[in-house]
């Protein structure tokens, strides 16, 4: 167990389980919680990208900009027109639906914010299915993860990094949304969730270098002490209108 290989197996596992009858599909089940319990935790660049509005939108234009959303992922960043692949290197995309998360190894703070600020304003670039640029949301950390291989046969990961990434962006989106909506009495709360899209919400973990990154944006927030559904609490930092 201690040189497990979790790519090598996993593809064994894949090989191997058809899941052709109960009985296989039991066995597989009974080895999964053995053959993944020694995998070590890692440090990783977490990154969750969520499409803004996208579950308002009707049926053919949540295709389209899903489609759209993954096309520019394929050209931009997997081709490497950033040229971040001796600074970034992506384990996995992982889609979410609305969006995605991008797992990557762990990274110098300002090479991640370089390749996190590049990515969000050149999503400006991409017109929507109502021919408007599209809008998106996104957090990162550097936080703690898990591989392992889910239903569907594909390498995932899980940990509190994942979730933290998660927190951190409906926590930061919150309460951007709040001080709009205190500093503009007369506001909506739709123009306060106008207000908070194309923004970067960051963990502590990627903060050290942020004054260099105070140019990419409109402004830039602090929020401390914000508390999320489980009362945990954390800071936030957000870079608000992305404009690289």
């Amino acid at each position: 167990m201690n040189n497990f290989d979790i790519k090598k197996d996993a593809e064994t596992l894949k090989n191997d389980f058809e899941f052709k009858n109960k009985e296989t599909l039991f066995k597989f089940s009974k080895s999964i919680p053995n053959i993944f319990a020694n995998v070590p935790e890692q440090q990783k660049l977490i990154i969750l990208i969520d499409i803004v509005g996208f579950s308002k939108s009707t049926t053919r234009q949540q295709v389209y900009n899903i489609y759209l959303f993954q096309r520019y992922l394929t050209i931009e960043v997997l081709t490497s027109k950033f040229s971040f692949s001796s600074k970034i290197k992506i384990n996995q995309f992982i889609p979410t639906g609305d969006g995605c998360y991008i797992v990557a190894d762990k990274c110098e703070p300002k090479y991640a914010l370089k390749f996190l600020t590049t990515l969000i304003s050149g999503f400006k670039k991409m017109q929507d299915s109502d021919n408007n640029p599209m809008a998106l949301r996104a957090s990162a950390l550097i936080g703690e993860c898990v591989q392992f291989m889910d239903i569907a046969k594909h390498i995932n990961f899980v940990g509190e990094g994942m979730n933290e990434a998660s927190r951190i962006l409906s926590g930061g989106q919150s309460s951007l949304e709040e001080k709009f909506l205190q500093n503009h009495k007369s506001a909506e709360i739709l123009d306060a969730k106008k207000y908070s899209r194309n923004s970067l919400y960051l963990g502590d973990s990627l903060t050290s270098n942020i004054s260099e990154f105070k140019e990419n944006c409109d402004e830039m927030f602090y929020f401390k002490n914000v508390k999320d559904k489980h009362g945990k609490m954390r800071n936030i930092t957000v870079l608000q209108n992305i404009k690289v």
